[in-house]
């Protein structure tokens, strides 16, 4: 059971959104049951660290405990206020041209994975993040109205040479991925 309990917190840790116990069960292994077990033991082991186990219905997230706000917000602040990363500009321009589309598909876009970049993203309200109608295990993102705002465009059909970016970033990713084209860290 702590092996599963380790194998859960590497994995939440990965993902930085919500997962739901369905979907760690068929990456790990074992029934619902252990899961949930595992989790709660992974949450006990947490209990004298900054992270706890957020849970939503049948979904869990790792997250920073209440108590350590101050030192999140002050990073997010930080955030905020520096110019975007290339990295940012990247994903934003991706999310941009091709939302609303999950993290899967940005990360095969840009063949890394854009945890991190996204959730900078949302900090800064340039992207919005919902719940994917198709995949209810699964979130989309699409350009926010303050991106919008912030580029000066009415629609984000404004965005220049959209059509052509669209159609490419459309057909790239109908082509069938490559067997070891896995996203890298970013």
């Amino acid at each position: 059971m702590e092996n599963l309990a380790k194998r859960i917190e590497a994995v939440l840790f990965v993902q930085g959104e919500p997962i739901t116990v369905d979907r760690l069960s068929k990456i790990l292994g074992g029934d619902k049951t252990q899961i949930r077990q595992a989790a709660d033991e992974l949450d006990k082991k947490l209990i004298d660290t900054a992270l706890t186990l957020v849970w939503k219905g049948e979904s869990l997230q790792l997250a920073t405990r209440p108590n350590f706000a101050k030192e999140v917000e002050a990073l997010a602040k930080e955030e905020v206020s520096r110019d975007l990363s290339r990295a940012a500009s990247e994903t934003l321009a991706v999310v941009a041209y091709r939302g609303p589309m999950t993290r899967g598909e940005i990360d095969y876009i840009r063949g890394v994975n854009s945890s991190y970049t996204l959730r900078n993203l949302l900090i800064r309200g340039l992207i919005e993040r919902r719940p994917n109608p198709k995949d209810g295990r699964t979130f989309i993102y699409q350009a926010s109205i303050e991106m919008l705002k912030f580029l000066g465009l009415g629609k984000i059909e404004d965005l220049p040479e959209y059509a052509e970016f669209t159609q490419k970033l459309t057909e790239f990713l109908a082509t069938p991925a490559q067997a070891g084209d896995k996203p890298k860290e970013n």
